[in-house]
């Protein structure tokens, strides 16, 4: 608490030392602080008419977080990401995972690990103290009175005595914790172990510093982790600081605003996200103590200002001259104030910033002082403060208190609250795979678990997409989206219209071990595999899609009265034993009709079209003689790789009657697909499920397409399915009957032109898309979009290939011209037999160089693997 009519004064007393940590909890010997983990937020793309309501909405929150004459600390800091927590997340995953699933992590580790030991990915940890006083406030004498009373007790009764001060203000501090997390800062009680971590760290900036996991740390524990001394430097510059343990030293310099460093006019945005900036510096972090006045405190603060400026103008009346411009502004500030104050809207605060800067070399340090202040310019005026380091140093301990009050600034609330603290660019889930790095203002790691279970998660829609232009690097975004959910043990299909997806299955293969299926519906190799009769798993089903497959290839005059003759052919395969069905078995049923009456012969005829269609390559994986080694569709986890680039479908909007025999069966081929797909997702709830659509524009032209996505969208909740849908028409997927509202996640790739930025916001679900997020779409390199999560954050994410093998694999451009693959004409005497056609270098029927044999990658790739490089050596952040 604060004493008024107390005359400020600097405190060089002995820091603070805590007696007892708990979780969410400090106790020194004079005092109690609850302390407060603040996450980030997702800030970034706000316009500016969103960030200045939650600016509003955050004050009036701290107005009553902050109890009225209270000290309140908060601190912002930076740390690493562990690569350890990111394995640990996984253990918590419930479910079936893929027998090379420990590898992916393994690789998501490694390249968290790397990006935080260059700087790219930083955790930023805001802590939000509140001191809650025990009995009468303390002075000077009374704190070392209590020091030395404690030096001569006992350990125990000590520590007895800090958990009695505890157990006393409980049910207050049970309470405010509660308001803090229903707050907008949606802050939970901070883990003692990084209460702990916040105060050794002053002493010991070891980096690598990672405190025991422990609900409550007291006496050899924390002696342990505090091991460490500080000292002035000569010139008074800055303080250093040295681990006692591995001798290590970090060079450390506290700045301050100047007198009147803020500027006394309103911001354009209230609070003006001063604080936000150490995003965009290395190694700064910030301290800010300060009281909050409330409404009483703050009335008479403005009386006492107000007197003064009216005292000022008066004397310059008397004198015969014009007061300063500046007392008039002040004047009018103070006034404005008063009215904001009466009316509740808002509150002062005396508060102490300060920023901390750290460095190995005094040289490094000094560069970062100047680009820190030249950073501030015209937002807040900063001073290093010379000569009394040592005392803005101690005010950085969490349990200490403001030693040198000459720098407080008397502000709004809206003023700490729109310093946006706790604000940034947080995107993705909490755990789940990792599938790139944030570029925003808060970088770090993203995960995205499409395919969470939690309670609150299953309740939400299931479908993703993906937009942007051709080359933006959504069809990769796809594919590491998919592999994320095999990783999980999931039966994944993907469909893939232009068949430059093939590298999938051999990454699926060799690095996750799962199941993969590829069926180029066009190929030899594929026939039969697609025969209703094979794969669905009821007779029922099988007549319906077996009988819709052969009336789909005839013309309407061949199926004309023939409906009654093909479902009796269907009915006696079925009798049969379950391994003779088959759609071929069908067809040899209609042929093989005896008799000599007109239907028998119609019959005949009708089995001998059907045969003879049967063989088109374009519907021969669906009613085709099954190949050597064909399997059914694939039904349990793993991968089914369905390649459409081969189908010749008749044009959008033909009529059925005008299309040809190899359009009719394409067409049927395509149904049959669509309807694999419907199958697998009402069938075998408990799995999880996955469908992906590639060229979403290709698929949705046609009305079987289209209400494949709109019952999938709808219905994927409760059967466990989940869709991701990729399109270089943002426009033409915005404009799917209802499927905007049933989006859980959206990505935002590279487009280009007004509509298609427009539609893009729209599956954002920011239909009034304003200039932050304009800015955004178009600075989006390959490989970056504009990502929407599942609690409907918005922030810039680059999507990481994982290893320079994987890139290369995945990687959608066509290959690189080369003098083996097209020859010069010749004469045609000098041709050799072996001569004539196309090189094929594609090594197997999937279009991949190595056989899907199951084998581990090469040693090459393997080391690639472990290096985690991408193919263009950057790392997944800017």
């Amino acid at each position: 608490m604060t004493r008024k009519g107390q005359k400020a004064r600097r405190i060089t007393d002995p820091p603070a030392a805590p007696l007892l940590i708990q979780d969410g909890v400090e106790v020194t010997d004079d005092a109690v602080w609850t302390w407060a983990q603040i996450p980030d937020g997702s800030t970034e793309l706000m316009e500016d008419a969103e960030l200045e309501a939650a600016t509003w909405a955050t004050a009036a929150a701290m107005h009553t977080l902050l109890p009225v004459d209270a000290e309140y600390h908060l601190k912002i800091m930076w740390a690493r990401y562990s690569s350890e927590d990111y394995r640990d997340s996984w253990t918590a995953l419930s479910g079936v995972r893929a027998p090379g699933a420990d590898y992916y992590i393994e690789l998501g580790a490694h390249r968290i690990a790397r990006n935080s030991e260059v700087g790219h990915f930083r955790r930023r940890v805001v802590l939000l103290g509140v001191r809650w006083p025990t009995g009468e406030a303390s002075s000077p004498w009374e704190r070392r009175r209590r020091t030395v009373t404690a030096q001569l007790r006992s350990r125990a009764a000590v520590l007895r005595d800090a958990r009695d001060r505890v157990e006393e203000l409980e049910p207050a501090v049970r309470r405010w914790f509660g308001q803090v997390r229903d707050s907008p800062l949606r802050g939970v009680p901070a883990p003692a172990a990084t209460i702990a971590w916040a105060y050794a760290r002053e002493l010991r900036r070891t980096a690598d510093l990672r405190p025991v996991g422990e609900d409550e740390l007291s006496g050899a524990r924390l002696v342990s982790l505090m091991h460490g001394d500080v000292v002035p430097s000569p010139d008074g510059r800055y303080v250093t600081t040295r681990d006692a343990a591995t001798g290590a030293t970090r060079h450390v310099a506290v700045l301050v605003p100047a007198v009147n460093g803020f500027p006394a006019d309103e911001l354009e945005i209230p609070g003006g996200e001063w604080l936000a900036l150490l995003t965009e510096l290395t190694d700064v972090e910030a301290s800010v103590r300060g009281v909050n006045h409330g409404r009483t405190g703050s009335l008479a603060l403005l009386r006492t200002g107000r007197k003064w400026t009216r005292s000022q103008s008066l004397e310059a009346g008397e004198a015969g001259t014009a007061a300063p411009e500046e007392i008039d502004e002040a004047e009018l500030a103070l006034a404005e104030r008063d009215r904001e104050v009466r009316r509740r809207v808002d509150v002062l605060v005396t508060s102490h910033p300060r920023w901390v800067v750290h460095a190995e070399t005094v040289e490094e340090l000094t560069d970062r002082v100047e680009a820190l202040r030249r950073r501030y310019t015209g937002i807040v005026a900063l001073e290093p403060a010379p000569h009394i380091q040592d005392l803005l140093w101690k005010e950085l301990l969490p349990g200490d208190r403001v030693r040198v009050p000459e720098f407080g600034q008397v502000q709004p609330m809206r003023t700490l609250a729109g310093s946006w603290f706790h604000g940034g660019s947080t995107v993705g889930d909490a755990g789940g795979p990792y599938i790139g790095g944030n570029l925003g203002a808060t970088p770090g790691p993203v995960r995205l678990h499409l395919v969470s279970r939690t309670a609150d998660d299953r309740r939400m829609p299931t479908t993703m997409s993906f937009t942007g232009r051709s080359g933006s690097g959504k069809s990769t975004a796809v594919m590491l989206t998919v592999l994320a959910a095999l990783a999980e043990g999931a039966w994944c299909l993907l469909a893939d219209p232009k068949g430059d997806l093939a590298g999938i299955v051999e990454v699926a293969d060799r690095v996750l071990g799962v199941p993969v299926q590829v069926l180029d519906v066009t190929t030899p190799a594929a026939a039969g595999s697609m025969d209703p009769m094979r794969w669905t798993p009821t007779a029922d089903e099988a007549r319906a899609l077996t009988l819709d497959a052969l009336l789909g290839v005839l013309s309407g005059e061949d199926r004309r009265g023939n409906e009654a003759v093909l479902e009796a052919a269907i009915d006696r395969v079925l009798a049969r034993p379950r391994e003779m069905w088959s759609a071929t078995a069908v067809i040899g049923e209609l042929v093989a009709t005896p008799g000599t009456t007109p239907a028998a012969q119609a019959a005949r005829t009708l089995g001998e079209t059907l045969s003879v269609r049967s063989r088109q390559s374009g519907v021969r994986a669906v009613l085709g003689t099954s190949a050597d080694g064909a399997v059914p569709m694939l039904s349990g986890r793993g991968l089914v790789y369905l390649r459409l680039d081969g189908l010749g479908l008749p044009q959008p909007g033909s009529l059925p009657e005008q299309w040809t025999v190899p359009q009719r069966c394409a067409m049927t081929t395509f149904r049959t697909s669509t309807a694999y797909a419907l199958m697998q997702s009402r069938h075998v709830r408990e799995l999880i499920k996955l469908v992906a659509l590639t060229e979403l524009h290709r698929i949705t032209t046609y009305p079987e397409g289209r209400s494949l996505v709109q019952w999938l969208a709808r219905t994927g909740r409760a059967l466990k399915t989940y869709l991701l849908l990729d399109s270089q028409s943002a426009v033409d997927m915005a404009a799917i009957e209802g499927l905007v509202e049933q989006l859980v996640m959206s990505a935002a790739f590279e487009a280009l032109g007004r509509e298609e930025q427009q539609a893009q916001a729209v599956l954002l679900h920011r239909p009034d898309a304003g200039p932050r997020l304009r800015q955004a779409q178009g600075m989006v390199g390959p490989g970056e979009c504009v990502m929407r999560d599942r609690h409907n954050r918005l922030g810039l994410v680059v999507f990481d290939r994982l290893t320079e093998w994987i890139a290369d694999t995945l990687s959608t451009d066509a290959a690189e011209d080369s003098a083996g693959l097209y020859a010069y004409d010749i004469e045609p005497a000098d041709i050799e037999p072996a001569d004539i056609g196309l090189r094929d270098d594609r090594g197997d029927d999937h279009g991949n160089g190595t056989p899907v044999d199951g084998t581990a990658p090469d040693e090459a790739a393997a080391q690639r693997g472990v290096e985690g490089l991408r193919a263009d050596e950057r790392e997944p952040t800017r």
